[in-house]
């Protein structure tokens, strides 16, 4: 997972749980009231209602600050399910603690902080987990989504076969930059996770052509053929070739044929 708007650790995320978990822990605790609740703070400085308003901003607070710091980690490392699994579990303790040293200091009788942090471990995990698991189904029901979307029609998948009808490379159409010849291989640059990726096949561009042509490919040089939605402009260079740019980052420019100029252009 990657810190993105659209996945467990993005910004829409961060946000979602700062605030749905803390508002889950105010209204179950006050609507259910938990065994042994009440008891525990309704405490003779103060209401039941004002330490339960106090316990949710300590946990509104620590939920936010936790899932600030997950969202930076996010944007320098894949954050794998086991890891976030663990940091989730680390921001409920984090939220019992601190909401043990409030209740430990209210109480009008001494009481060791560690027994009321066993209480209070048990109060929030007990709560805040059902927000914790709703959002991470919510997450993973739109993850699956997204993969199926992802998965290409069979249609739009170009099969490669190499010259003794081996199949050695399935791949979407969408995803092929360009085919280079070079004498008995053909180089196929295409995308993958945004990066550029070449792999070489023993056939020619002849044995080729009629599923190229098949898929929205289109040549445009005797060497090559190049799918047009990636060409960026179509122009003469230095040395008076016309060739075409690709709006990719690091590709080599395309030459173009005359022979093949015009029909390049209106493609584009």
């Amino acid at each position: 997972m990657n810190a993105t708007d659209n996945n467990i650790t993005g910004r829409t995320s961060t946000i979602l749980h700062s605030l749905v978990i803390p508002l889950f822990f105010l209204f179950f605790t006050i609507f259910y009231k938990p065994r042994g609740i009440e008891t525990l703070l309704d405490m003779e400085h103060a209401s039941f209602a004002f330490n339960i308003t106090i316990l949710f901003c300590i946990v509104l607070l620590s939920t936010s600050i936790t899932r600030v710091w997950l969202y930076l980690l996010g944007l320098y490392k894949n954050i794998s399910k086991q890891i976030y699994m663990a940091w989730c579990v680390c921001e409920m303790i984090i939220a019992a603690l601190f909401s043990s040293l409030y209740i430990t200091l209210m109480l009008k009788e001494p009481v060791s902080y560690f027994e009321v942090a066993g209480t209070a471990m048990i109060l929030i995990m007990t709560t805040t987990v059902y927000p914790y698991i709703f959002l991470w189904l919510q997450y993973e029901i739109h993850a699956g989504k997204q993969r199926m979307d992802e998965i290409p029609d069979e249609k739009s998948l170009i099969r490669f076969y190499d010259e003794y009808k081996k199949l050695k490379l399935v791949i979407a159409r969408e995803a092929v930059m360009f085919i280079k010849s070079e004498e008995n291989y053909v180089q196929i640059h295409y995308l993958d996770h945004e990066k550029n990726k070449k792999f070489t096949l023993r056939s020619s561009m002849k044995a080729l052509e009629e599923t190229l042509t098949k898929h929205g490919l289109v040549r445009c040089h005797r060497s090559y053929f190049i799918n047009p939605v990636y060409i960026k402009i179509v122009q003469r260079n230095s040395a008076g070739v016309i060739v075409a740019e690709l709006n990719k980052p690091n590709c080599d420019t395309i030459p173009i044929s005359r022979k093949y100029q015009d029909v390049i252009t209106k493609l584009i």
